[in-house]
């Protein structure tokens, strides 16, 4: 079983590096979920912009980036330029730091890189024409662990909610993204390394506008019990939290009796999240898979339960 197993996870691991982000968002303001500069990793993010009247001119629309960093996750931002129907690609990190800069060197839209060997999240927002339409992806590829991974940017406004003006009231809002409960699963420890990168999601625009770090925050209960993977119950109140962004592990969610207990074969917890200034948190869950030196990542399933 567990050779199978490992057989499996190689080959979708393969596949990741070859696919391609399903669901880009047009939108004001996009959330980029993860990226990391560490020595040998690269992140590499596509801009897109749509067909809007008086961006038509060479670099005339601001593309503002918020990085949020760090275990404290903190606020570095700077501003961008783009075109009415461009393309901008462009390593994360800085050439200083080790990025390639610019996918096409002749490009005449102006980047604005990381500059520091970090990890964290991302968004970017249009800032000058109030109709400036984005789209986006990024990737993210870490040999070191055998990360590699392709993921949207999350639109921050609704259907049908008026885009992006030129005061800046909608930068940064995420208020959309709410999810605040999750079935947590893990395999057996033996083959499989679980952790969560956790966003707090909710109106950036404040903390942004302030220049300041994000401070929202997501408090967790474990519902009072965790499961093993025989759905056998053990109680025991655990309640992890969470300000702007952070990583959770299996152990975050269990008290040591709990851990215990339930073993090393896997187990379930149905965690609920309560944001403070906020509306929700996005997890993307890591999975590193021991056998093949491989780490799946993606976004959990919210509002499950």
């Amino acid at each position: 079983m567990k050779k199978t197993f490992q057989k499996t996870l190689i080959a979708a691991a393969a596949g990741v590096a070859m696919m391609s982000a399903a669901g880009t968002a047009s939108a004001n303001s996009l959330l980029f979920p993860y990226f990391t500069t560490i020595t040998g990793a690269s992140s590499i993010l596509s801009l897109s912009m749509g067909q809007t009247a008086g961006t038509t001119g060479a670099g005339v629309e601001d593309i503002h980036y918020v990085y949020n960093y760090g275990s404290g996750c903190i606020h570095f931002d700077g501003t961008g330029k783009m075109t009415a129907n461009d393309v901008m690609q462009h390593s994360i990190a800085s050439t200083a730091q080790g990025g390639f800069g610019k996918v096409v060197g002749a490009d005449t839209s102006t980047p604005f890189y990381f500059s520091l060997k970090d990890y964290g999240f991302l968004t970017v927002s249009t800032k000058s024409n109030a109709l400036a339409k984005i789209s986006g992806e990024i990737i993210v590829y870490d040999p070191s662990n055998g990360l590699a991974v392709s993921m949207p940017g999350y639109d921050g406004a609704a259907a049908n909610a008026a885009l992006v003006d030129t005061t800046g009231v909608n930068e940064g809002d995420f208020t959309v993204l709410a999810e605040t409960k999750f079935n947590l699963t893990t395999y057996p420890t033996a083959l499989v390394t679980t952790s969560w990168y956790g966003i707090v999601t909710g109106n950036m625009q404040s903390a942004i506008a302030a220049k300041t770090n994000w401070a929202g925050k997501a408090a967790f209960t474990n519902g009072g019990v965790v499961y093993d993977n025989d759905e056998v119950p053990y109680s025991g109140s655990a309640t992890p939290s969470v300000t702007c962004s952070g990583i959770l592990t299996p152990a975050s969610f269990m008290t040591t009796a709990q851990a215990s207990a339930v073993g090393t074969n896997g187990n379930l917890v149905h965690a609920t999240a309560t944001p403070t200034s906020a509306t929700g948190i996005m997890m993307n869950k890591m999975q590193y898979v021991i056998g093949a030196k491989t780490t799946l990542m993606h976004k959990e399933q919210g509002n499950a339960f």
